[in-house]
Parts: C-alpha cells; structure tokens; sequence
C-alpha cells in the first residue's frame, strides 16, 4: 500500500498531462516505433545510401529511363536515399528516446525502493506469500545460531542477525542490484541514439576520386550534416595526395584480386602522414576517414582502343587508340573519326536501353562516334556496341570494335566524419554490461527462524525468494536447506 501511494504521488495529475504521460509511457508505442524503425532500416538496405548511381540504374531498369529519374526525385525529397540523416529518421529516435526515458523515469522509482530498503527478519504476512519454505527439526545447541550462520555464509551471502521475541532471524540477500541491470540497458540504448543524433547533426559522408599524383582538399558530400550549412562539397583543412595505385588481378582475368592506394597526408604544407589503405583497413586523420571503395580509369584522360574492320575484307585489320572529342584520320580514306561519348562497361536493361554499370572495361563497352569527311562536314554518328556487333556505320564502309580501354587510374575512396562513434561505442560497452547484469545476475533473499523448542528440540524456518531465475535458485536454497540438516 506504501509503495502504491508512492506511485501515485510521483505521477502527473490532471487530464492533458496524464494523457501525455500515459502515451509516452506505452509498451504499445515502444513496440509500433521499433516496427516502424526495422521497415526503414530494410528500406534503407535496399535503397543505396551512398551511390545515387546504383539507384539510378536500379530504378531505370525497373521503371524505364523517364519513370526511373522521377521515381528517383521522389526518393531524394523525401530522404529515402540519406535516410539516416533525414529529419524524420532522426525524429523517429528522438520520439522513441523519450519513450524510453519516460518509461524509466516512470518505473524506476519503484524499483529504487526496493533496493534502497533494508532487507528485515521474516514476518508473518511475507512468509505467506513465499513459495520456498521449509522447516526443519534439530538439536538445540549454544552454536546452533553460528552454525546457521556459517551455512548462510558458505552460500556467498552475508547474513545478519535479529532476535525478536525469543526468536533468532538469520537473514541475508544479495544481487539487490541486479535489478538495474534493464535501466543500465534503456540508459545504454540513448547514450547509442544520441550519438547516433550526433553523427546525423555534424557528421558527413562524402566521397572522392584521385588520380596518382594528384592532390584533393575537398570531398564530394553524399550526405550533408544537419545542422551544418554547406555546399555539395565539404571542405577540408588538409590534402590528400594519391602518390601511388596498385591493381592486381586474377591471373590473365578482368577480376581484380586486390587494389591498393599509398595515400600522404599534407598538412600546412608538410607531409604528416602515409599510409598504404586497402578495403577494410583506412587512413584516419583528424577523425576523418578514407576508406577504398572503388577505382576506374580517369574518363577525360581515358583512351579507347577501336580494332577498324573494312567491310568486304577480313584481312584490312588496323587498330586506333583515340581519346575523347580527338579527331583521329582512317588511314586510306577521306574519313576522319571523333568517339563523343564512351562507356566502357554497360549493359542492356529491360526496356533495350544502356545502362552504365562502372568506369572498367570488361569487354561490354559502348562508343558513340562521328564521322566527318576531309572538308569537315559531317557524314554520320553512330553508337558502337560490343554485345551487339551488327550495330555499324551505314555510310561509311567500316566495321568498329572495342577492344581496350586505358588510362590513368584513379583511386575511389569514401569519406567519413562522425563525432558520435565514440558516445556510440561508450553506449554498446554500457549495453554488455546491462545485459550481463539483467541476464545473469538477480535479486536473492534468505531467511532463517530459530525457535528453540521442548526436550532440547529446534525448529528451523528456511525461506528464500528471488526476483527471477526461480529454477536457478531453487537448486541454491535445496543446497543450504540440506547444509542446515546436517546441522
């Protein structure tokens, strides 16, 4: 009845602030935005967060050119493809942080008054509702008060003693603090949100491309810190230069086996830093890093290998390697040749159009070429396709093909700064410990009545009671209650 009158004093009265403390305080709401958290989450695993390039050719091959970039706006507007830093994500977590926070402020302290009480001899209403008890007859002694003593103490418990009318209370408990291990564990779960909420208000993603030996001070903003005004670039206080990339392959195969980039680090004019990074392993500097995610040749340094059949004749065999938008001379002929578009790796999605899959020649290349004669004038323009060799000039008697694409490389590196990985961290740390305490620890009482009885008899009252785990602690109070038997 105390503690019923202590919760209802502690909480809100009145009709509006009762009815908003009642919401916040749900198991109903906890469960619906944890629902709503997990469906994003997949939504958020399907859709790209870092490459709108890949969503862009997921979209048009399932939508169609036209269909697939509006598709695409739609997801941009409303943040499908930054969810993670959208308003409405972060708002999702703030709305279940108060839940959480409200629920523990709510029932805590109940639990407090549990644990700050102390433990007291065994009375009669507590013993009604104890499930374990036992009673056991022994000799009466003058050590009979330190031998239970001992039992209890055997069984890791630190007894105490009280004598009330002509009886002797043995009694003990321990793991009184077990019972905050769930609160250690709500406070766990808002330490990992609020970093979370850190990284979505400062932190960013972003991404560059190096060439070697080129130098980069700005990043390319996948996404842009909420509560930071910036441009589609961040800036950053320092350079990275790509002195060196190394690409190895799977024997004589297009596969890469690995890919490596030796990064330096220059700083106020000085070369602070070098690392060679691969996949998984970063360069981290000022608590930004540069993890490799990609690589392809340089499109505007890139040159095209076109193997030039004559029709008619398989033997009139010659190779030309031209660079973008350079004119380059048919040998033997009035033609001149300008490749305006080049992909070298595509694919033909389901509605025939060309879809880009990367900056890699692996044999599916696609050029689009212009022809003019000696004077200038322009003869023709058309798209060479490697998966399609029938495609060809018709007014010029030539036949095209890819056969290689090079180039100076470069070196894709994804750019992270988070601020809240550290308070995440310190949350999954505080999260172990809750679980460990609330999973494997729990609150454990015991109690012994000495009653001296007639012709040198006694009577001992053993209960126990636990807050969990009963089967565990059945097994424990079994074992004291056959120690004080063999008393």
């Amino acid at each position: 009845m105390e503690e019923q009158t202590k919760e209802t004093a502690e909480k809100p009265s009145g009709g509006i602030h009762k009815g908003i403390w009642g919401f916040f305080t749900s198991i109903k709401l906890t469960v619906l935005l944890l629902i709503i958290l997990a469906l994003v989450s997949v939504i958020g695993t399907v859709i790209d967060q870092t490459d709108p390039m890949k969503n862009m050719q997921m979209l048009v091959g399932m939508f169609g050119p036209e269909q697939g970039a509006e598709v695409l706006k739609l997801l941009v507007k409303t943040g499908m493809t930054n969810m993670y830093h959208s308003w409405w994500f972060v708002g999702l977590l703030s709305l279940l942080s108060a839940n959480i926070a409200i629920c523990t402020i709510d029932r805590f302290p109940r639990v407090w008054h549990i644990i700050s009480k102390a433990q007291t001899p065994l009375t009669d209403d507590v013993l009604k509702n104890i499930g374990m008890k036992r009673e056991i007859k022994t000799k009466s002694s003058a050590e009979l008060k330190d031998k239970v003593k001992a039992a209890v103490k055997s069984m890791g418990y630190s007894p105490k003693e009280a004598v009330e009318g002509g009886v002797t209370h043995i009694y003990a408990e321990k793991g009184k603090y077990s019972r905050l291990g769930v609160y250690i564990t709500h406070t766990s779960v808002l330490v990992i949100f609020m970093g979370a909420m850190i990284g979505s208000f400062w932190g960013y993603k972003g991404y560059v491309q190096i060439v070697e030996g080129q130098t980069v001070e700005a990043v390319t903003l996948l996404n842009k810190p909420l509560l930071r005004k910036v441009g589609p670039e961040m800036p950053l206080d320092f350079g990275v230069r790509c002195d060196k990339f190394v690409l190895k392959m799977y024997g004589t195969s297009e596969m890469p086996s690995d890919y490596l980039s030796t990064l330096t680090v220059v700083d106020a004019g000085k070369e602070v830093m070098n690392k060679t990074i691969r996949v998984n392993d970063p360069l981290e500097y000022k608590s930004i890093r540069f993890y490799q995610s990609s690589y392809g040749v340089q499109p505007g340094m890139a040159a095209v290998t076109l193997r030039v059949t004559k029709d008619g004749d398989e033997s009139s065999v010659r190779d030309y390697v031209v660079r973008k938008d350079e004119p380059v001379h048919l040998e033997g002929t009035d033609y001149f040749m300008v490749v305006t578009q080049l992909a070298p790796d595509v694919v033909q999605g389901p509605n025939n159009q060309l879809i880009s899959e990367s900056d890699q020649f692996k044999g599916s290349a696609a050029a689009s070429i212009r022809f003019m004669d000696k004077s200038g004038q322009f003869v023709e323009e058309t798209m060479v396709f490697n998966l399609d060799p029938r495609q060809q000039p018709r007014k010029v008697p030539y036949n095209f093909k890819i056969i290689g694409y090079k180039g100076p490389y470069y070196t894709g590196l994804q750019v992270t700064y988070d601020p809240g990985v550290w308070v995440v961290w310190t949350g999954c740390f505080l999260m172990v410990i809750g679980i460990l305490v609330a999973f494997f620890t729990f609150h454990k009482r015991v109690w012994v009545r000495i009653q001296d009885g007639e012709k040198g008899q006694a009577t001992l009252l053993v209960a126990g009671a636990t807050n969990k785990n009963r089967h565990a602690f059945e097994g424990e109070f079994k074992r004291l209650a056959e120690k004080l038997e063999a008393k």
